[in-house]
């Protein structure tokens, strides 16, 4: 399949920030139709948030300083215009990186699965009562150990997932357990994300499944009420669960980050009014390089 660059000439980008403690193997199975669409992928991991260096004592506000630095280094090292995006708690996190700093060649936001609230139907029975654990100190005892349907319609990758922790892997969807510390950190960054939302200056294609078992898809739709609606796009995908970079609508997800880069790459560079047009449908994405106030 040939390659379409944007209007200019320069590729089209997409920077995706993993899910919670996790890993960019979440993304491989973008990675190829993205190139074939000529959309170039960066995943990077972030010092104290990535399986293998999650911090000790996890701070939501180390994470966001981490992956900002991580992401600003990436933005710089092309003029080349760029989505940024993340799955889960990545999606939370790149709303923060966006509202902390001005980021060169910023021209999106994509979210996938975003983690507004822990409210699905696959949490455990006792998550309800982790407030106890918060409230007398003991979260870092206790963890949620990932379990089936491990974010996956797909039967054929849950075998996959299984394999892979029965191997003692981080697997494709993360480790095998996440201490409750770091979820609580988690919930934190969620909510600083949700109040950054009002001042949304970015086109933002988000895109959720109907049945997510982790995040319900009516706390998506509650959040995305505070934002500018003609800046948000919700995609509701119909045969998957949580991890939809990776199951049975993986295919649809990847043509509908490429297609927005491209309906991005071809506005060029925008007019600093874009940034607080609130006319027009979500589709017509205004690209703007204002991040969030």
């Amino acid at each position: 399949m040939q390659s379409h660059p944007a209007r200019d000439g320069r590729p089209l980008r997409l920077i995706l920030l993993h899910g919670l403690a996790s890993t960019p193997r979440e993304f491989g199975f973008l990675q190829h139709p993205l190139r074939r669409q000529g959309v170039k992928l960066e995943a990077p991991e972030v010092a104290g948030y990535s399986a293998g260096s999650l911090a000790a004592r996890p701070r939501w506000r180390d994470w966001v300083a981490a992956a900002g630095g991580t992401v600003e280094a990436l933005a710089r090292a092309s003029d080349a215009p760029f989505m940024l995006g993340g799955l889960c708690t990545g999606a939370m996190l790149a709303l923060a990186v966006a509202g902390a700093r001005p980021l060169p060649g910023l021209r999106g936001l994509a979210l996938m699965s975003p983690l507004f609230a822990y409210d699905g139907w696959g949490l455990p029975w006792w998550y309800r009562l982790r407030g106890i654990a918060y409230a007398t100190g003991l979260a870092g005892r206790f963890s949620m150990a990932e379990r089936t349907p491990y974010g996956l319609k797909n039967e054929r990758m849950r075998q996959l997932i299984r394999q892979q922790l029965a191997a003692g892997e981080t697997s494709l969807v993360g480790p095998a357990r996440v201490p409750l510390s770091v979820v609580r950190e988690s919930e934190r960054l969620s909510r600083h994300a949700r109040a950054l939302l009002p001042g949304l200056r970015l086109p933002t294609l988000v895109q959720h499944a109907r049945e997510d078992e982790v995040c319900s898809l009516a706390s998506v739709q509650r959040a995305l009420h505070a934002a500018p609606p003609s800046l948000v796009s919700l995609q509701v995908l119909e045969d998957s669960y949580h991890m939809i970079p990776a199951d049975n609508d993986r295919h649809a997800v990847a043509d509908r980050l490429a297609a927005c880069l491209h309906s991005l790459g071809a506005l060029g560079a925008p007019s600093p009014a874009a940034a607080t047009r609130r006319d027009g449908p979500p589709a017509a994405f205004d690209a703007s390089p204002v991040a969030l106030a």
